[in-house]
């Protein structure tokens, strides 16, 4: 049973140290904001000039990010410029065909203390900068990074200048520099086979397509989300703003790798899909101007997140990079600033940071592996192929719409194998909390490391800074009688 958190005060870290942060997006401020809310001092460097690099596309904040937002203090400014959503409406792509509604179950959101938000890439951005700047975080924008010295804790900037720091955060996304001097230059990325659009329309015209029985299940104000399922093709579609707008996510079937965020708006959308299309999603197709193609790529995983001079560490997708146009790709950046702020809150010496960096990888890596898993699994539940699973998956869904049940309850049959394994990693990624994983880290290993650093050695002599001592630790059966030699740490299993 996770605590009930009552104060949105952090404990302020023994020892502040200065962290310089390579990139000004989404993940570099959220570090920023979550560093120095535990009293760190830190520099943001960021190539664009602070509003071309904002967006103007939706984003879906699931309840694990949300709960994260809440608890630095960021609900009441939130309220003003997300809305909050609570069904979801599936039909078919093609034909318009409603296969069922979900709305998230109260108990469920109440478990993960968060909510599930609607909001434009610019109000988070907005939201987290005004934030950064008000605890006195330093951003530099219009500054083009020339060279990384991780040994040096050194980066040089285009202009000769040299700027250092006692930690170095890489934030600048897939393509960034960080990525490759990890990577060193030759990491591999395989196309999906899918593309997807991201695309921002007027709701007005979008809603006038309505028919009469989706106006009969969908009412405007509880901000519903739709997700339509078709033949290698699909769309997601929810409201933003002060509901004026609609953003749709589009997925097609396209072999690509270089689509990004910050291309020329894209042309070829209506192209891709087919005449026989529900006419709602039609008109979005035929008439949208602000059009984004995004590659979905499977980039090949990287084995360290923390530099070999234990001096840098990168984070967001510079460290593990995930889909576009699903929900979870910003909440694992969220969720990492989250984790490596709650580590070094316990900073207290120099000799610590590395212990920290490796710590922050080990507790992010494998929950962000399965994000980008779960997503590219959805990607795939909304293209199914027509078929026999297809099928199922529409049959399951209809029954319990027809018996006024959510479609993702528990039954004789769940959206198919697929569909059922899909929803039980959603529940999943949605209660956790990084934040208590973080906690339970220190108090079950980073406090015994440091107790037994801080210990004597048989000899007399001290640890060495940085490395644990398995010499100062016994590990003994609970039911032994034996009596535990002097100097030792027991850990009884």
């Amino acid at each position: 049973m996770h605590s009930q958190r009552t104060s949105d005060v952090s404990p302020q870290a023994p020892l502040a140290v200065d962290f310089l942060i390579i990139g000004g997006g989404i993940a570099g401020l959220s570090c920023a904001l979550a560093l120095a809310r535990v009293g760190h001092r830190v520099l943001v460097l960021e190539k664009g000039d602070g509003l071309n690099n904002r967006g103007g596309g939706g984003m879906r904040v699931p309840p694990n990010m949300s709960k994260v937002l809440f608890h630095w203090g960021l609900k009441p400014v939130l309220r003003r410029v997300a809305l909050t959503s609570t069904p979801i409406l599936f039909s078919k792509f093609h034909t318009g065909e409603i296969l069922g509604i979900q709305k998230w179950d109260d108990e469920l959101l109440r478990e993960t203390r968060g909510e599930f938000m609607l909001m434009t890439h610019h109000d988070l951005y907005q939201v987290i900068y005004d934030a950064a700047v008000a605890l006195g975080v330093k951003i530099r924008f219009n500054v083009e990074v020339a060279d990384i010295d991780p040994d040096e804790r050194a980066v040089q900037l285009a202009n000769g200048e040299i700027l250092t720091a006692d930690v170095l955060i890489g934030a600048d996304g897939e393509k960034g520099m960080c990525r490759r001097l990890m990577f060193d230059g030759r990491e591999r990325v395989q196309p999906t086979g899918y593309t997807i659009y991201d695309v921002t329309f007027s709701a007005l015209r979008a809603m006038e397509k309505m028919d009469d029985e989706t106006k009969k299940l969908v009412k405007f104000e509880d901000n519903t989300v739709f997700a339509a399922f078709g033949n290698r093709m699909g769309a997601s579609g929810y409201p933003i703003g002060n509901r004026e707008k609609l953003a749709f996510h589009f997925f097609m079937p396209e072999e690509s790798t270089d689509a990004a965020y910050g291309d020329p708006p894209a042309t070829g959308l209506k192209d891709l899909v087919r005449d026989q299309c529900d006419a709602r999603l039609k008109v979005v197709v035929d008439e949208a101007t602000d059009v984004h193609r995004l590659s979905v790529n499977n980039h090949e995983n990287l084995d360290d997140w923390v530099h070999d001079s234990s001096n840098l560490v990168v984070v967001g997708q510079a460290a593990h990079p995930i889909a576009p146009g699903g929900i979870q790709g910003t909440a694992m950046v969220i969720e990492d600033a989250a984790v490596l702020a709650k580590l070094f809150s316990h900073l207290h010496s120099k000799d610590q940071i590395s212990n920290f960096l490796y710590a922050f990888q080990d507790l992010r890596q494998k929950r962000c592996y399965e994000a980008h898993e779960s997503e590219l699994g959805m990607i795939m539940l909304f293209t199914m192929e027509d078929g026999p699973e297809q099928e199922e998956r529409d049959r399951s869904m209809q029954e319990k719409y027809r018996a006024g049940k959510n479609v993702f309850d528990a039954g004789d049959s769940d959206m198919g194998a697929e569909g059922g394994e899909q929803w039980t990693q959603i529940r999943t990624i949605f209660g956790y909390d990084c934040e208590d994983e973080a906690d339970n880290w220190w108090v079950q290993w980073g406090l015994l490391r440091e107790r037994a650093q801080s210990g004597s050695q048989p000899n007399g002599r001290q640890s060495q800074a940085g490395a644990f001592d398995w010499s100062a630790v016994q590990i003994v059966d609970q039911d032994t009688s034996e009596p535990t030699p002097n100097g030792l740490m027991t850990i009884r299993c």
